[in-house]
């Protein structure tokens, strides 16, 4: 009998893709890069130095918004903070 696909726990959600979720603890590393044209970019590395993520983004623009892109330069999410809220979330 050969073994199938596996697959994340039953209450597991993938937010991103099913292509993101293991089945054990991941530890990265956040990198800045230093020598970009963007500010606040860096990138996110796995145990092995391998380039997993990125993160673009702008620290002093208007709403602080943030692309998280996949180690080709895929954008896969945006998310942004806002500037002004009557309870900080």
């Amino acid at each position: 009998m050969s073994a199938g696909p596996s697959y994340p726990p039953a209450a597991a959600v993938a937010v991103l893709s099913p292509q993101y979720c293991v089945g054990h603890p991941v530890e990265f590393t956040i990198t800045r890069k230093m020598m970009t044209m963007h500010a606040g970019t860096f990138g996110v590395t796995d145990a092995d130095g391998n380039i997993v993520f990125k993160v673009q983004g702008k620290s002093m623009s208007l709403h602080d918004r943030r692309v998280l892109l996949d180690a080709a330069g895929n954008p896969l999410i945006t998310f942004q903070q806002k500037l002004m809220t009557a309870h900080r979330r």
